[in-house]
């Protein structure tokens, strides 16, 4: 029996979804790839990761040097006392595991450079983080960059601001800036480390040598390792990380001591300052590392249980779902019923319920392939290029307001006939970014006016086709990302000479190309060369139209970006979560739920030439999209990785046609001809109480986040007494009058409702229950309004499933 839902508002990767029981035999191994420990120089250090069966039991062992003389050992970290080679020994249940040291550099040791050891160690006890020196006013008078952001400036603010007090180089030991972290004197940031540390003897060696300023020759850092970089545990179990950094002299060292560890999701992992892990909950977490300007992340998987073998499936996209869900020991929600596929689908594609002779057609049809079928009759339809205009013009910010009435006709024009061709999406990027002339005459050119500055073209481009919001970048480094501020302006320089001018009437206007302009860093005054995210500079030959050079690059078949961005946005779209969510927030600090299929759809897109209808073909033939939304009592806790379908309220337009279809009564829009759908408005700008209460988005910026998605109090309360709702219900030109009127069987009519609504006949006892409210009732046609009220107010109509 079926009642109505409660009210309410790199393919790499499979190879660790399943794994053969640990052998019964222990053995310690040394973690990290190297067959002993190197300490070269006076300010290196060591993690010590001692691992059994794959498992971190660092914490269980007895660890003692040979010569404690040469090297220090707290905590599981070694630090060089002088020169020479000892052996560490890790003991554990009556094993004994030899680990050769050697220790280097500190004969003859230069004093600590500013770039590479002070400021690493400002980050690593977060002096130079937002709540703490790093704010934008600072704290008690002392500023520093956000992140070590502009190390000149942290320079001059640590050894000439406040008059020099903070650091003394004839007596190091009285300088505030070792004071106030071992709380010598009050420091409301607490205590950070003990006199005698390392980390206050680096600080006391630099001021003892005279402050040494950055240096320019000191390396910069190009990449980091973490180990491990994935590791299955299980709750309450334990895990340490070592980061290796590799610089641009070749050099490569341990940096764990000096990194910044904290986490994606603290309801599955917490992890201390030192990068000491412990799994709290079930599920996928990951440790975001930050060391100097780079950032990096490990991922904890925590099975909600046992892990299984995968099962074997029919598709791709499937058998990547499936790999992830099988070392997450998740099991799958079965097929989803004709009836939530006829509903889920067409609500997604055109935005439409189905009418009920479509549902009654489809439910009855015998054939194996319909809702193949079903999915092609969709994409075809002129519904789904009303839809997808409305989709595009959320992202393109097609709006009245900013590029008034012609501009906005010519953009949504441009949008429709790109949709109804199927225009491949790179080709339809190119014409956007390479467009110029008049706005009234070439849709695309009005991309231009909704970002009219190169710094808003920066962060327009930027979130649209790359999903990276680079925003923060503007002013200082990214703090959750490794970009950094001159590439926000090296970015920008491909705008840099685009210009707008009057057209033949004031609000007309022309989007036309210089010679000249350049875009530079506010903070050193250089000039910037355009150079895109993680791209090669713009040749200093090249003097073409700069935005050119950036379109190449975009809809090159490797950019890393360009088509991940677009395929995570529909993935989103039918599976009501992203891959990586939010869709418009791409960075190393957010990653994807399953990396291997994200890579997968990314590439099959552009194997297809960027087909947006062969990608969504793609998703919508997999067993994730046609599960049910029902979870088991295994996988219910699963919001990530696709083992039923997810719940998704429905969009504010999408929403009010239903509510239209359901009742016969099309929403009249003020200024537009009857019958017009709240999908087929060209903006947002018309008049509609429901559609800004159910969160249509104002097109005033690109984050997806404008448009709104959770239920609110407001909301209920117009679908339960809202007086739009019930004049629809009992409008007499209506659904509900013209089926009392023809005096149909109550047991028609019942269903009728329910295929106008949710889409499904009713069951035998809500058959039963309805029929017998209306024989029972003084008005018949009263009743049938109550029956389809509490539908309306159904979590199964509020709600695609």
């Amino acid at each position: 029996m079926r009642k109505l839902l409660c009210s309410g508002a790199l393919l790499g990767l499979a190879a660790l979804s399943y794994s053969a029981p640990p052998s019964s035999k222990s053995t310690l191994a040394f973690s990290g790839g190297e067959k002993g420990i190197a300490l070269s120089g006076a300010y290196s250090s060591a993690r010590v990761l001692i691992e059994e069966n794959g498992r971190d039991v660092t914490g269980g062992v007895k660890l003692a040097l040979a010569n404690p003389s040469l090297a220090v050992l707290k905590d599981g970290t070694l630090w060089p006392r002088k020169d020479g080679a000892t052996v560490l020994t890790a003991t554990r249940n009556g094993q004994i595991l030899m680990i050769p040291v050697q220790v280097t550099g500190l004969a003859g040791a230069k004093p600590p450079r500013f770039r590479s050891d002070v400021m690493p160690l400002l980050t690593r006890y977060g002096c130079n983080q937002g709540g703490c020196h790093g704010a934008q006013q600072g704290k008690g008078g002392f500023k520093l960059s956000l992140q070590g952001y502009d190390p000149d400036a942290d320079y001059e603010s640590i050894t000439r601001a406040a008059a020099g007090r903070r650091v003394s180089p004839a007596q190091p030991e009285n300088s505030l800036l070792l004071r106030k972290p071992t709380m010598l004197v009050s420091h409301k940031g607490g205590q950070l480390f003990e006199a005698g540390s390392p980390a206050h003897q680096l600080l006391a060696d630099w001021i003892a040598a005279g402050m040494p300023k950055p240096l320019p020759e000191e390396p910069d850092v190009t990449g980091l390792e973490i180990v491990p970089a994935v590791r299955t545990l299980s709750v309450g179990q334990k895990q340490r990380f070592r980061v290796w950094a590799s610089f641009s002299d070749k050099t490569r060292r341990d940096v764990s001591a000096e990194s910044l560890f904290s986490v994606s999701d603290g309801s599955v992992v917490q992890v201390t300052l030192d990068g000491n892990a412990k799994i709290v909950g079930k599920g996928e977490g990951a440790i975001l590392i930050r060391y100097q300007d780079r950032v990096a992340t490990a991922s904890l998987l925590s099975p909600f249980a046992a892990p299984r073998a995968p099962q074997p499936q029919p598709t791709t996209v499937d058998r990547l779902i499936e790999s992830k869900l099988a070392a997450l020991g998740l099991d799958t929600s079965p097929n989803c019923s004709d009836s939530d596929f006829l509903r889920r689908v067409s609500l997604d594609l055109i935005g439409l319920l189905p009418t009920p002779d479509e549902a009654r057609a489809f439910l009855a049809d015998t054939d194996p392939l319909k809702r193949t079928k079903l999915v092609e009759r969709l994409l075809e339809r002129p519904e789904y290029v009303d839809y997808w205009t409305l989709k595009w013009g959320d992202l393109l910010r097609s709006n009245r307001s900013v590029l008034n009435d012609k501009g906005l006709t010519a953009l949504n024009r441009w949008i429709r006939t790109s949709v109804a061709v199927n225009k491949p999406w790179n080709v339809m990027a190119r014409e956007l970014l390479l467009a110029q002339g008049s706005v009234y005459d070439d849709g695309p050119a009005n991309y231009f006016r909704a970002a009219a500055t190169p710094d808003a073209l920066t962060e327009t481009t930027s979130q649209v086709f790359l999903g990276v919001r680079i925003a923060c970048a503007k002013c200082h480094n990214h703090p959750y990302e490794k970009w950094k501020q001159h590439q926000y302006y090296q970015f920008a320089a491909f705008f840099s000479r685009v210009k707008t001018k009057n057209g033949e009437t004031p609000d007309e206007k022309i989007i036309y190309t210089v010679n000249s302009g350049e875009a530079t860093n506010p903070r050193t005054g250089k000039v910037m060369t355009p150079t895109a995210l993680d791209g090669a500079p713009v040749p200093k030959e090249f003097t073409g139209d700069r935005r050119v050079a950036f379109a190449d690059w975009l809809t090159d078949a490797k950019n890393p970006f360009f088509a991940k961005v677009l395929v995570n946005r529909l993935w989103k779209h039918f599976m009501g979560q992203g891959l990586i969510d939010p869709v418009d927030d791409v960075r190393v600090t957010n990653p994807p739920s399953n990396p291997a299929l994200l890579e997968w759809l990314a590439a099959d897109f552009v194997t297809h030439g960027y087909d947006l209808k062969h990608t969504m073909r793609t998703i919508l033939a997999t067993r994730a999209y046609q599960r049910t939304a029902f979870p088991t009592k295994v996988n219910v806790a699963d919001t990530r990785y696709f083992s039923h379908y997810f719940f998704k309220r429905l969009d504010a337009e999408p929403l009010l046609d239903a509510v239209g279809s359901a009742t016969g009564v099309p929403e009249k829009f003020g200024g537009y001809p009857a019958g017009m759908r709240a999908a087929e408005l060209p903006d947002t700008t018309a008049g509609s109480y429901f559609l800004d209460l159910f969160g249509r988005p104002a097109r005033n910026i690109v984050c997806q986040c404008e448009r709104l998605e959770a239920p609110n109090l407001g909301q209920l309360l117009h679908f339960m007494n809202g007086k739009g709702i019930n004049e629809k219900l009992s409008n007499k030109g209506g659904r509900i009058a013209k089926l009392v009127e023809a005096k149909i069987p109550d047991v028609k009519l019942v269903q009728e409702l329910y295929l106008a609504s949710v889409s499904r006949l009713p069951d035998q006892d809500e058959t039963f229950d309805a029929v017998m409210s209306l024989r029972e009732a003084k008005d018949k046609r009263k009743e049938a309004e109550d029956i389809l009220w509490a539908l309306l107010n159904s979590k199964e109509f509020l709600f695609n499933h």
